[in-house]
């Protein structure tokens, strides 16, 4: 009988753990933002103060293209793309109910793309560069809370990236390459990222 007893209990501790554990689970998905032309999706899973953090941003993309009448200068084309993927970890303290204070870091990789085009009948110029740069980045910001749902978020992400990749240039049968390496540290470009999240 005791036995059976201390069965039932240790059986019902174990019960009440799983689902207090699976409440206090949290689980986001939501868009984040940094300019215009840079955007994302962003995923959180974990616990309420304690997130693994997983995002993809698309960096500056751009296409465009200028035709002439001009007998000489047949138009211009320029292109630039990029993709940015990263895993990081996430803490969160409350500071009032409608507002978290958030930090933790991030492990990225981003690659980039550029091309430009100047056609015309007495020469023909192209430039095409690749660039591949895995960083590592703080993450500082907050939360507002609107509801349980419902979450806005400011985030600035001091960066430390190394950067390489290649640049080809062509200026009429000439054609020059170019090696590109070097290190960075500081918040880019666009120093505050945006992001709407829903929680679940």
């Amino acid at each position: 009988m005791k036995k059976t007893l201390l069965s039932l209990l240790l059986l019902g501790a174990t019960i009440s753990t799983t689902f207090a554990q699976e409440e206090g689970k949290r689980q986001e998905v939501g868009i984040n933002f940094s300019s215009l032309n840079s955007f994302g999706l962003t995923y959180r899973t974990g616990t309420a103060t304690n997130l693994w953090r997983f995002s993809t941003m698309a960096l500056n993309l751009n296409n465009s293209k200028t035709e002439t009448d001009d007998p000489v200068s047949q138009g211009r084309e320029d292109s630039n793309f990029g993709i940015r993927v990263s895993v990081g970890k996430e803490f969160r303290k409350d500071v009032t109910k409608h507002l978290e204070f958030r930090y933790g870091f991030d492990l990225a990789f981003s690659y980039i793309h550029d091309k430009s085009t100047n056609n015309n009948t007495v020469s023909f110029y192209e430039q095409e560069g690749s660039v591949y740069t895995p960083s590592v980045a703080g993450v500082i910001g907050f939360n507002y809370v609107f509801n349980e749902h419902l979450a806005f978020g400011v985030e600035v992400l001091p960066r430390f990236s190394y950067r390489t990749g290649e640049s080809k240039e062509t200026n009429g049968t000439t054609v020059t390459n170019t090696d590109i390496s070097g290190y960075s540290f500081g918040f880019g470009n666009s120093p505050a990222q945006l992001s709407l999240s829903y929680r679940f």
